[in-house]
This record gives C-alpha cells, sequence and structure tokens, in this order.
C-alpha cells in the first residue's frame, strides 16, 4: 500500500513540474516516464490489496479477541458476584445461629437460676415455717425472707430476658449491616461490568466507522 502512494506521488510531481504550453493550459510530459511510472503502480496494487485484506484479517481478530476479553471480564465479574452473595449469606446465617444460640443459652441459663433459687427459696421458708409454728414474729421473719427471695428470683429472670433482647438486636444489626455492604458490593461490581461493555460498544463502534471509511476510499 505504501507502494502505490509513493508511485502516485511521483505521477503528481511530474506532472506539476511538466512544462506548459505558451498561451495554453496544456503541458509537455515525458511518456515514456509517465507510462513507467503508470506500470509500477498497475504493478503495486495487488500488493496493496493484499496488504489491506491482512489489515481486515487482522481487524477481525482484534474485534474477535475483545469479543472473547468481554466475556471472560463478564464471566469472571458474575463468579466474583456469586461467591460474594453466598459467602455473605453463610456469614449472616452463621451469626444468626450463633446469637440465637447464645440468646437461648442465657436465657435457659437464667431460667434454670431462678427456678433454683425460688426452690431454695420456698424449701427455706417451708423449713423455717415447719420450725417456728411457735413463733409468730419468726413465722412473719421467713414470709419476708421468702417474699425477698421471690422479688430476686424475678429481678434475675427480668434482666436475663432483657439480655437475650439485647443479644437479638445485635444480631439483627450485625445482618443488616452485612447486606448492606453486600449491595455496595453488587453495586461496585455492575459498574466494573458496564465499564467493561461500555469500553466494548466504543471498540465496535470505532471498528465500523473505519469499515466505512475504508469502503469509500476503495
Amino acid at each position: 500500500m505504501n507502494r502505490v502512494f509513493e508511485i502516485l506521488d511521483e505521477i503528481i510531481e511530474a506532472v506539476e513540474a511538466a512544462k506548459g504550453v505558451p498561451m495554453s493550459s496544456s503541458a509537455i510530459l515525458n511518456r515514456p516516464a509517465l507510462l513507467d511510472l503508470l506500470d509500477d503502480l498497475r504493478d503495486a496494487f495487488p500488493t496493496a490489496v493484499e496488504d489491506a485484506r491482512e489489515i481486515l484479517e487482522q481487524r477481525d481478530d482484534i474485534i474477535e479477541s475483545a469479543r472473547q476479553e468481554a466475556e471472560r471480564v463478564h464471566e469472571v465479574s458474575t463468579s466474583e458476584a456469586d461467591r460474594v452473595v453466598n459467602e455473605a449469606r453463610q456469614h449472616a446465617d452463621h451469626s444468626v445461629a450463633t446469637a440465637n444460640n447464645e440468646a437461648d443459652r442465657v436465657v435457659n441459663a437464667a431460667h434454670a437460676e431462678a427456678t433454683a433459687l425460688t426452690e431454695k427459696a420456698n424449701a427455706d421458708a417451708d423449713r423455717a415455717i415447719a420450725n417456728s409454728h411457735a413463733e409468730h414474729e419468726r413465722l412473719v421473719s421467713e414470709h419476708e425472707v421468702h417474699a425477698s427471695a421471690l422479688r430476686s428470683a424475678e429481678q434475675i429472670e427480668a434482666t436475663a430476658n432483657d439480655r437475650a433482647r439485647a443479644l437479638r438486636a445485635d444480631a439483627d444489626k450485625y445482618v443488616d449491616d452485612s447486606l448492606t455492604s453486600l449491595a455496595t458490593t453488587l453495586q461496585k461490581l455492575g459498574k466494573t461490568v458496564d465499564h467493561g461493555r461500555e469500553a466494548l460498544r466504543e471498540r465496535r463502534g470505532s471498528d465500523t466507522g473505519y469499515e466505512a471509511v475504508f469502503d469509500q476510499n476503495g
């Protein structure tokens, strides 16, 4: 293709350098030299066409390579998004299960402790009542001990229930924060995929414009 342009430049130079005919726009050209240049131009055209064909083949290879790269990027982005979603879901499930188990353990322990305290208070009260039927003041005192023990047991159980509710609230907040982080990650991955697809469309658009120019010149 470069040789074709070189020959055309030589023909133009020969025409521009030709002597003009007085009182006319005609010029005196070196016919043999000009014919030789035209022969060289005719011989160079097959090579130029072959060069153009190779350029087109290279263009097709570049387009195919870009398409494969875009598909690979899309597959990697999709796979990465699925992995992040699965990990976040597993982590959230594990956190919720752990929080629920801890809450159940605290509630059960508090309930057992409250039951033990109540049984102990009842036993102490029953023993005090059995040993002090003869003493009215002692009966009153043992009654107060029994009531105080019951109040303590109820207070312990209420505290345990409050702790369990707080643990469940913390677990719910952790799950919500994890899902928010996951949504942000997916949004970033979506933008990465969109940028890749936009770059591919721009590259295809530039290739189409080149083909239109080549067809017009050809």
